[in-house]
């Protein structure tokens, strides 16, 4: 506590130095206030007992002269005119009528021999006053001091209040400048945007190097750290400015005195005011807590960042208003007790404000350890539930905990309810323009036991808009136990061909044939194939709902399951590949959907990106057999390949699944054992030396990881134009 009283001093004494230069006692409002509160305990004999404080200051000659007579004491004439002109509005507003005439002409010798009210002095109602009197000079700069060392603190709790929601503001419109600036640089520099305006190719290097693209420390990024993950450099840069503004905004901004008539101590007086400004801030974070933990976000369409960003933010931001509010609660309970002890503490338990303040600090903290990186991975459904029940309980029990300021705090508390149901609304908006009129829409569902995959088709006919590449979507399975759960998925294929059978041995089929005809699906698979428009999505099975979907499945490898889905979206944001020379997909496993959702694209360009190159590492042969066979080796992609345009690099995990692929066309090269991501992306920077190259990985946390530090290697190479994409979602 000393330390903390320490540097709340320094604070004060800082702010003295550089104080404006104006007068504090000039202020009408502190020296009505102060005036008020000297002369507050004394009842006149001029007015009725029943009359109210209020009242009296607007209906007693008496009161008006002590009043006119401090003001004109301690203020100045042009301060205690313009007190006394804001008195007579207040007067006429609340009573509807003005201050009466009183006695205004003292001489010096009256003034000197009126009675003096000091600061211990003890005067009772059943004693009225008979004349004006006035605070003497020590009580009134007592009470000014208070009272200005009070406005002080409060003033500064609204500024750094609002502080902590402009630098978001401030955030998102450098990501709104940095969006237009790129689309600017596309109209001017229409061939080669990378090398032709805006920021010199040396500086963007550098700023890529060690800003942009690398994690915070050392290696690990899309990797947990111990029980969190660690954001890139330059969110964590964002994210430590916004942490240090708020260490400064809860330990600036106090005057601490020496007497106060508030607090006892000054100890007393750095618990109260720091108490406050905790919560306060911690309150004015809630906005960007909810803003930035949804799908439908303003941020996410003005700034085209990622999901993943926000909820990085989302995230930290959380948890430094919970530890806000910690302190918050924590500093409130031991004044309690320093003012009145076990009793005096307890009494407050008969407040609901109180209550629920204590429940929304509870809340709080659950959430976070609730919300655990550990915990998000393996228990992610009930992760879900939990998060949404809590924060809908601490924004109730927040709003509870207001209350007591009739009003003022209230738009904290409606920001993040309106934000929150928004989003909701936008959701079920997308879900009806996929399938309006029905909603839910029929697709077909396939397990593969020996690639350990699900594919899913979804027709698109019906949609008012059609899938891009890199899309993801929210699905939601009508027909699984727990329909209200949606999962995202990325989009690995859009086609306007329904999927058929292939000619050859079974061994050859793809991942979802032709159905048999049964009683139950021969109906409702005709009107599917009748859809010729369609997306597809390859999915892994691991636990929960993944789980749920394969089981569902499992036993319609050759029979394709009807199975009724709610489809939310689109989300992501397509990059503009296709502005590359050069395009290096690094993926792993499942992560060869984002590869598949632009092969087909890129593979039509005539011009760019000139060479095109896909290194995937997997475990079953056959999924990559399958996946190869029915989406790699479509009409565009086959003329790339044989053109020497796309190069297909298979990695598999051992010699023996090697050997299972000996059937794939000879244009796949196959390789055994992991793929050297480092020498991939190093050579292929050093062949594109003079043009733009994109490395986009999708796959394990370890494969993301290997690929993020390869790129920032290359660029310390010399090729100033890598970007890196990594397209995962955040858990």
């Amino acid at each position: 506590m000393r330390a903390c009283t320490h540097a709340l001093y320094l604070s004060h004494f800082t702010y003295v130095a550089i104080a404006t230069l104006t007068e504090p006692r000039s202020s009408p409002d502190l020296c009505m206030k102060s005036c008020e509160s000297s002369l507050q305990p004394l009842r006149f004999v001029d007015v009725s007992p029943a009359v109210s404080t209020p009242q009296q200051a607007c209906q007693s000659r008496l009161s008006l002269s002590s009043r006119y007579l401090c003001l004109g004491l301690n203020c100045g004439k042009e301060t205690r005119d313009q007190a006394l002109r804001q008195l007579n509005a207040t007067c006429y507003d609340s009573f509807g009528s003005s201050i009466p005439s009183f006695k205004t002409d003292f001489t010096n010798e009256e003034i000197a021999g009126l009675k003096r009210v000091h600061k211990n002095d003890s005067f009772s109602s059943a004693y009225p006053v008979n004349e004006a009197v006035v605070p003497s000079p020590e009580f009134f700069s007592v009470w000014f001091d208070t009272l200005d060392a009070s406005e002080y603190a409060r003033r500064h709790h609204y500024l750094y209040g609002i502080g902590v929601m402009v630098f978001w503001v401030v955030v998102a419109l450098l990501g709104v400048s940095h969006k237009a600036y790129l689309a600017i640089s596309r109209i001017c520099c229409s061939q080669n945007r990378f090398t032709s305006v805006g920021i010199p190719s040396h500086t963007s290097s550098w700023l890529k190097r060690h800003v942009t693209i690398p994690a915070t420390f050392g290696y690990r990024c899309a990797q947990n750290v111990w029980w969190a993950t660690i954001p890139p450099r330059v969110q964590t840069i964002t994210l430590m400015i916004f942490f240090l503004m708020n260490i400064i905004f809860n330990i600036h901004g106090y005057r601490v005195i020496d007497e106060s008539l508030y607090f006892s101590t000054p100890t007393k007086q750095i618990l109260r005011y720091v108490s406050d400004r905790t919560g306060i801030i911690s309150f004015a974070n809630f906005p960007f807590i909810w803003l930035f933990g949804m799908r439908n976000s303003v941020a996410l369409w003005l700034t085209g960042w990622d999901f993943g960003t926000y909820n990085n933010f989302h995230r930290w931001v959380a948890r430094i208003s919970t530890v806000e509010a910690i302190i918050h609660s924590v500093l409130y309970t031991v004044l309690i007790f320093m003012n009145g002890g076990l009793s005096y503490y307890a009494w407050w338990f008969t407040m609901w404000f109180w209550n629920a303040g204590q429940l929304a600090t509870i809340f709080m903290c659950a959430l976070l350890i609730l919300s655990m990186y550990w915990i998000r991975r393996r228990f992610y459904e009930a992760f879900l539930v939990i998060h949404i029940g809590l924060s809908i309980l601490i924004l109730l029990t927040m709003f509870g905990h207001v209350s007591i300021f009739n009003g003022e705090y209230d738009a904290l508390f409606w920001v993040p309810a309106i934000i929150w149901v928004f989003d909701r609304m936008m959701r079920l908006l997308r879900i009806i323009i996929f399938n309006p009129g029905q909603w839910s829409t029929t697709a077909l569902a396939s397990y593969n036991a020996s690639a350990n995959i699900i594919r899913l088709t979804v027709p698109t006919d019906t949609s008012l808009y059609k899938p891009q590449a890199g899309n993801y979507f929210f699905l939601s399975i009508l027909d699984d136990s727990n329909s209200w759960e949606s999962h995202p998925f990325t989009v690995a294929l859009v086609s306007d061909q329904m999927p058929q059978k292939m000619e050859g041995s079974e061994e050859s089929l793809p991942l979802l044939g032709s159905p048999v005809a049964t009683p139950e699906t021969h109906s409702q698979y005709t009107a599917l194939e009748a859809r010729k428009e369609h997306m597809a999505f390859l999915i892994r099975p691991y636990d929960g709902f993944t789980m749920r979907l394969r089981d569902m499945s499992a036993d319609e490898e050759a029979n394709p399951k009807p199975l009724r889905i709610l489809v939310d979206g689109p989300y992501g944001h397509t990059q503009r590949l296709d502005e590359y020379h050069r395009v290096i997909f690094i993926a792993g496993g499942s992560g060869v959907v984002v590869a598949l959702s632009y092969l087909t694209s890129l593979c039509r360009k005539m011009t760019t990106p000139t060479k095109i190159d896909l290194h995937w590492a997997v475990r079953e042969s056959a999924f990559a057999k399958d996946v190869i066979s029915s989406y790699i080796l479509s009409t565009e992609v086959t003329a790339a390949i044989d053109t020497g345009r796309l190069s297909l690099q298979l990695y598999m995990s051992s010699q023996l699944e090697s050997f299972a692929t000996d059937s794939l066309p000879s244009r796949v090269q196959q390789h055994v054992g992991r793929p050297d991501i480092g020498s991939v992306i190093t050579t292929a920077a050093k062949d594109t030396q003079n043009g733009s190259m994109a490395v986009v990985a999708c796959g394990p946390a370890k494969l993301a990881d290997d690929s993020r530090l390869a790129v920032v290697d290359a660029l310390k190479g010399g090729n100033h134009h890598i970007d890196y994409y990594e397209e995962s979602f955040a858990w």
